[in-house]
């Protein structure tokens, strides 16, 4: 049942909400990024600052397989490559609500050694898919 998942998802926020009910944003508040599922059953996903040098993280950058169950609202990142090594080999599950084009994944909670505890949100809008061209539609030509 992935086609439910499988597009493109534009990132719209990233949000990381602490214990004592503040509101961090990594990447500012106009981070930008994508998630891409594809029916192949692999992902890719990126997320930095919308410019350079703002935000506290320069960028977010992993790929893999995923696994998705609709039933439960959860998608495992199997992660096979990363910015950040140690996150290779790791699987990653994120609850993930399908609302329309819209796309909540959200971690579980972290608590920390100093007793805080963090989660961490991350909304996406679907972007509409290119449509395939038939065998039978021919381009224009063109001299260049």
């Amino acid at each position: 049942m992935n086609h439910l998942i499988v597009g493109t998802w534009k990132l719209k926020s990233f949000e990381i909400h602490l214990k004592n009910g503040e509101i961090s944003y990594p990447f500012g508040e106009d981070a930008t990024g994508l998630v891409v599922y594809a029916d192949t059953g692999y992902f890719s996903v990126q997320y930095m600052p919308k410019e350079q040098g703002s935000g506290d993280l320069r960028g977010i950058s992993y790929f893999g397989k995923f696994e998705y169950n609709r039933e439960k609202d959860y998608i495992i990142h199997h992660v096979e490559g990363s910015l950040f090594p140690n996150n290779e080999g790791l699987d990653k599950l994120r609850y993930a609500q399908v609302r329309g084009k819209k796309l909540t994944l959200t971690c579980p909670p972290v608590c920390w050694d100093d007793g805080s505890a963090t989660s961490v949100t991350i909304e996406f809008e679907k972007q509409e898919e290119i449509p395939r061209l038939s065998v039978t539609q021919t381009l224009p030509s063109h001299s260049y």
